[in-house]
């Protein structure tokens, strides 16, 4: 038994739709510790000032002006920080490879 064309692309759609529901629960922030991302496109320190507007601490910045580690031990602080501007509000450990700065 062969797998046609059309069947490929429904495996390949179906593994990707799988792959993308685990990132995204993985994602979920789970911690009092958040990746904060905001849109790149915005004036320098957009992410530092979507933390503080919506009551949480600086923690540190990424390695880009746009994205910061915010720390908050209050209810509901990513949906405040989406409501503030932030693109995407990630738990922190699933994004630690893109906080630190290059030491090069």
């Amino acid at each position: 038994m062969s797998v046609t064309r059309k069947g490929w692309i429904i495996i390949l759609a179906n593994t990707a739709l799988v792959a993308m529901v685990l990132l995204l629960a993985a994602g979920v922030p789970r911690s009092p510790y958040l990746i904060v991302i905001a849109p790149p496109w915005q004036s320098d320190g957009a992410a530092l000032r979507i933390i503080a507007e919506a009551g949480g601490t600086i923690v540190d910045n990424g390695r880009y002006d746009w994205i910061a580690i915010a720390h908050s031990n209050q209810t509901k602080f990513a949906s405040r920080l989406m409501k503030r501007g932030a693109l995407l509000v990630l738990d922190h450990a699933l994004a630690a490879g893109c906080l630190r700065r290059n030491s090069i």
